[in-house]
Order: structure tokens, then C-alpha cells, then sequence
């Protein structure tokens, strides 16, 4: 008996059914939103994490990035932005050996206090998450 490969939107609803998330999205690096979600329609703080990926997304990863080159090491693994309405991690989703990390996971969370929770969990699927956005783009 094989096991049903999970697709994106179903890593997403694992990711989004973690206690303290509000809102979980894919994207790619220049922002543009592969797909995401909130647990209940209408969520503000959610709706307003999916709707702020264009000018986040990008903006937080060349910061990031300029801070590990000044570091030594300019490999992002993840970024927490602090906002009044609650923090967001960024983590950049491996491509693969042969690829460039093209996509980032945007995790809205309700209070810090939730972020190692959110951490240790998200650990555990990122292969999975990086396996479903290959399938969704290959031909």
C-alpha cells in the first residue's frame, strides 16, 4: 500500500492547524503569492499577513541576507519580523541540490511565545512542503 502524496494546500492546513498560527502562505522570492491561508475567513490579522506578502516578502529576505553577508554567512534558514498585530516568520524553502531557494513559507503567528512551538513543527515538514511546490511546478 503506497501513501497519497500530500499536496500544498494539504502541508499548509498541517502547518495552519499548529496552535498559535494565524495564517500560513507560500511565496515566491519577489513576494507573488502561490497560495495561502487563514484558519477562519475574514481573520484580520491573517487576511492582512496574505495581503502584505508583495512588499514583506522581498524587503525582509535582502535584509536578511544583507545581515548574514555581514555576518559571514549570507544562508537565510529564517527571519521573525515583529509586527504590532504579531510576528511573522519567513523561511526560505530549499529548491533542492540543484536549485536556488525560489519559495518562502510566511507563517503568521498570534504572539512570539509561539515560535518555538511553530519552529520544531515546521521542521518536521519542510521537506514535505518543498516536495509538494516541485510537484505543483513540474509539467
Amino acid at each position: 500500500m503506497t501513501i497519497p502524496e500530500r499536496t500544498l494546500q494539504d502541508v499548509l492546513r498541517e502547518l495552519l492547524a499548529i496552535r498559535g498560527v494565524t495564517s500560513v502562505a507560500v511565496a515566491g522570492a519577489d513576494g507573488t503569492l502561490v497560495e495561502g491561508m487563514t484558519p477562519v475567513e475574514g481573520m484580520t490579522s491573517g487576511e492582512d499577513v496574505l495581503q502584505a506578502l508583495q512588499e514583506l516578502v522581498p524587503t525582509a529576505l535582502a535584509s536578511s541576507r544583507a545581515l548574514g553577508g555581514l555576518l559571514g554567512d549570507g544562508a537565510v534558514q529564517q527571519t521573525l519580523v515583529e509586527y504590532r498585530e504579531g510576528p511573522v516568520l519567513l523561511a526560505p524553502i530549499d529548491g533542492g541540490a540543484s536549485e536556488e531557494r525560489v519559495h518562502v513559507l510566511v507563517v503568521g503567528l498570534a504572539d512570539v511565545m509561539d515560535l518555538g512551538r511553530v519552529r520544531f513543527q515546521l521542521k518536521r515538514r519542510l521537506d514535505s512542503l518543498a516536495e509538494a511546490l516541485r510537484r505543483l511546478e513540474s509539467p
